[in-house]
């Protein structure tokens, strides 16, 4: 005969294996992702400008292969800072991800109250483009290389005035780190985008601009193009030359990525971070890149992570020897 000692043994046994089988049961709700929910793509920047251009042909691409509704919401404003708060607090369950940029980890060096700290509250999905600013002025500034507008800027100190997309972004460091290593005083002067930066230019209220959406003003005309701020010529715009030619040292690379909130499980982040990488072998999203001057950058959620802890070490160490007011 069986002591009560055993058949208490034997009942909680079993209830340990129902609970075990009832996790089980449970847990998958990740690998049934996505459902019938749409995913919303986050797009920090007003529309109309590289990020939500790309943004627009990246989700089309997941929507496509996912066979799932992607749904592009623009929340721009503080330098991206509050679309991608939108998504930190956002509930991880793969629903709701960011198309950020650089100016994700520049924003911890030019705000003094950053609105979430890019090493912790946001997951790195994958990185999708690299892409250089271009230096274009107004057609009839006298200055058709680097070399000449830094004379130019020497002669008339704090008279020239440079349009950059938001404080914080990647043409704003442009411009600062332009200042900076040619020794000239010019007017930041900052839009709530590229478009209308280089419009501003091109109407002649600002000088020049640091902008990645000019290359189609640039071949149109509209402006005068100097230069690339990546440490190379573009591959999309070879007759332009690296600013770094004439002003060594200069380099400053645009990139964009994908984060998801903080806490998103893995297995859903690598399925996402899988999906990108085949929307950059896509040819409708290669032909977008081209015309953006974007270079495809495929990679992982640890390969991303990775870059984005060496571009924050890079940027803390330079822009503490550059005089930044911060906002």
């Amino acid at each position: 005969m069986k002591s009560a000692t055993q058949y208490n043994f034997r009942w909680l046994g079993s209830v340990a294996a129902l609970s075990a089988t009832m996790m089980l049961a449970a847990s998958p709700v990740h690998a049934a992702w996505p459902d019938d929910q749409p995913i919303r793509m986050i797009i920090p920047y007003a529309p109309g400008g590289a990020t939500d251009t790309l943004g627009r042909i990246i989700s089309k691409s997941l929507s496509d292969s996912l066979k799932q509704t992607v749904i592009v919401e623009n929340r721009p404003g503080a330098g991206s800072m509050i679309g991608s708060e939108y998504v930190v607090r956002a509930t991880p369950d793969g629903y709701t991800l960011v198309l950020g940029s650089i100016s994700n980890v520049l924003n911890a060096f030019f705000y003094k109250a950053p609105l979430y700290d890019i090493l912790t509250d946001l997951k790195p999905v994958g990185q999708v483009v690299s892409v250089p600013n271009f230096l274009g002025v107004h057609k009839d500034v006298p200055a058709n290389s680097i070399k000449e507008l830094i004379a130019l800027a020497k002669e008339k100190p704090g008279e020239l005035s440079c349009a950059v997309s938001g404080v914080g972004s990647s043409p704003h460091l442009s411009c600062e780190l332009f200042k900076a290593l040619a020794g000239i005083d010019l007017i930041t002067t900052p839009f709530k985008g590229g478009a209308p930066a280089i419009q501003s230019t091109m109407g002649g209220q600002t000088t020049m601009f640091f902008a990645n959406e000019a290359r189609p003003y640039i071949e149109a005309g509209q402006v005068r193009g100097l230069g690339v701020t990546t440490p190379e010529r573009s591959e999309y715009s070879p007759d332009l030359p690296a600013i770094a030619d004439q002003l060594p040292g200069y380099d400053v690379t645009a990139w964009y990525g994908v984060w998801a909130p903080a806490n998103t499980p893995d297995d859903i982040v690598n399925r996402i971070s899988d999906e990108l990488n085949k929307s950059l072998k896509d040819k409708q999203v290669l032909n977008v890149l081209a015309s953006l001057g974007a270079s495809p950058t495929p990679s992982d959620p640890e390969k991303f992570t990775s870059y984005i802890k060496s571009e924050y070490e890079r940027w803390k160490g330079i822009t503490a020897k550059m005089d930044i007011q911060q906002q």
